[in-house]
């Protein structure tokens, strides 16, 4: 069984936390692009990812302060973040797109769990990584180039990420996989605030 020390577990917090203050500003960008159902499907998308972190970190959080091990609060992380980022590619990909009016279709499938973990994961990362890639792309489009900088960063963090999944999970390695998370999601962050700042004092461009 892993073992995580309190400090670990109260900084799982701040990704999450960052993550929840960059979606609030992607879901107004959402608005600002593509109108509400866009920004509907973002918010219902960043809802479910922020919750899957969120029961994470406090699964992480009860478990080091030796309260106890709600186990389901650690893996319906999955559940909800696939789906969650899935939304998210969908929209980025709306965004990207020349379209002005959308029909309102937020229609996300859950797989069903067979194998559970492995398309889940597949699913969230490929979807998170394909978020910020557009994302990134549609920023420099739009000549927003350190909201680029700020998705771009948020991409290479989720590789790096994925390249850190595999093998023993040292206290040092979770350490160092909680930096690079957190520098992710400050990417994310930092490239939503400019893209909406940017949009919004040039509203002829959306």
């Amino acid at each position: 069984m892993e073992t995580y020390p309190l400090s670990l577990a109260v900084f799982d917090f701040v990704p999450v936390t960052l993550f929840l203050v960059g979606a609030f500003f992607l879901v107004r960008v959402g608005v600002l692009l593509r109108g509400t159902p866009c920004s509907r499907m973002i918010m219902a998308g960043a809802v479910l990812i922020f919750l899957g972190g969120f029961l994470k970190a406090t699964w992480k959080l009860l478990y080091a302060a030796n309260v106890a091990d709600v186990q389901w609060m650690s893996q319906v992380q999955f559940i909800l973040v696939a789906p969650g980022f899935f939304a998210l590619l969908i929209a980025a990909i709306l965004m990207g797109r020349g379209k002005k009016k959308l029909a309102a279709t937020n229609q996300v499938s859950l797989l069903a769990i067979a194998t559970w973990k492995i398309p889940l994961l597949a699913i969230m990362t490929l979807s998170s990584m394909g978020a910020n890639g557009i994302l990134a792309y549609f920023c420099f489009r739009r000549g927003a180039r350190l909201a680029a900088v700020g998705f771009i960063i948020a991409f290479l963090c989720l590789v790096g990420m994925g390249a850190m999944a595999s093998g023993e999970q040292t206290l040092a390695k979770q350490w160092i996989e909680e930096g690079i998370n957190t520098a992710g999601e400050l990417g994310f962050a930092f490239g939503s605030i400019l893209l909406h700042r940017k949009l919004k004092n040039s509203p002829q461009s959306c």
